[in-house]
């Protein structure tokens, strides 16, 4: 499945043409690159994830 958003639309997740949503938990700060400003990312310690908080009512594909 591929994306419809461009990069810009994390940590929100992606949607692809059949209505599927998914998250791959990319630092929404440094987009998964673990710096920011050539320095670690603040948010995500320069690992490139975040934890994600999802609302009960957030449909989560197989789960």
């Amino acid at each position: 499945m591929e994306c419809l958003l461009p990069d810009t639309h994390y940590p929100a997740p992606h949607y692809a043409l059949d209505g599927t949503t998914w998250h791959d938990a990319l630092c929404g700060v440094c987009h998964g690159s673990g710096s920011r400003d050539e320095d670690v990312c603040g948010n995500c310690g320069g690992g490139g994830f975040a934890l994600l908080e999802l609302s009960e009512d957030e449909p989560r594909p197989g789960w």
